[in-house]
């Protein structure tokens, strides 16, 4: 009998090894320290890559940890029944797209001025047009822009440089971007910048942090077991958001 299930696998292939295959997921992330990055060993690692880890090691599910471009990970967390993605922000105009599954950080974007601008920010002003600001196209931050209600006209989007926005404020030709206080921070000093050649100005608020999600394509029995696992750990005191204090050096 165990010959001929031997035989049925090799030809037609084994269902309980098809449901495992399905079961393992593909999680996606993008350079983004420290949150998530890829350390001397070629590891995927990051203090919201710990958390993500600790959630799927307790849900028993397979799963790997890639790293790649951002549009990407977007492109593939939206087709794939098997793709997971973090560290994506959770926002008004995404809300729906996905599936929220586990909080890992609290974000912290403000709008960013070089520490020379003698303006004062404020939204009465980004809304009015007196300042221009520029943005990585595709990339979260032109939505968050959108979502300041700074004109359209006054934006600059680069689809060359992953932080080409930082340096068109440097250089002078914008005077506003965005990012979260502690990619800032390890931004700059990865690029050889003072982190204080630019300073925050203006909080982006509403409802934003850093979670791991799903599209909604991905089947709801790898949702629920992702979910169920966070809310075990969550519940039993095992599981604490990454705080803004342990991401500066």
């Amino acid at each position: 009998m165990k010959n001929w299930l031997i035989l049925l696998a090799t030809l037609f292939g084994s269902p309980f090894l098809a449901v495992a295959q399905a079961a393992d997921l593909i999680v996606y992330t993008e350079d983004y320290p420290p949150y998530n990055y890829t350390d001397t060993d070629g590891r995927v690692a990051g203090l919201a890559t710990e958390k993500v880890r600790q959630v799927l090691d307790a849900s028993g599910l397979g799963y790997t940890i890639k790293l790649v471009p951002w549009s990407r990970a977007m492109l593939y967390a939206t087709t794939q029944e098997n793709a997971f993605i973090y560290t994506i922000t959770r926002t008004p105009a995404r809300e729906v797209q996905f599936d929220w599954l586990v909080p890992l950080a609290d974000s912290n974007f403000y709008l960013y001025a070089r520490a020379d601008e003698y303006r004062l920010v404020t939204s009465e002003a980004v809304r009015a047009g007196v300042f221009t600001a520029a943005c990585v196209s595709g990339d979260l931050t032109c939505d968050l822009l959108s979502w300041t209600g700074i004109p359209e006209k006054n934006v600059t989007q680069i689809s060359d440089s992953e932080t080409g926005d930082f340096r068109m404020v440097v250089a002078g030709r914008a005077d506003l971007y965005i990012s979260d206080t502690a990619v800032n921070h390890r931004l700059r000093q990865a690029e050889g910048f003072r982190p204080d050649v630019t300073r925050p100005t203006l909080r982006i608020g509403g409802k934003v942090g850093f979670y791991l999600a799903s599209g909604l394509q991905v089947p709801e029995e790898l949702r629920h077991k992702v979910r169920e696992s966070y809310q075990h750990l969550h519940n039993n005191g095992l599981y604490e958001l990454v705080e803004a204090s342990q991401t500066r050096d």
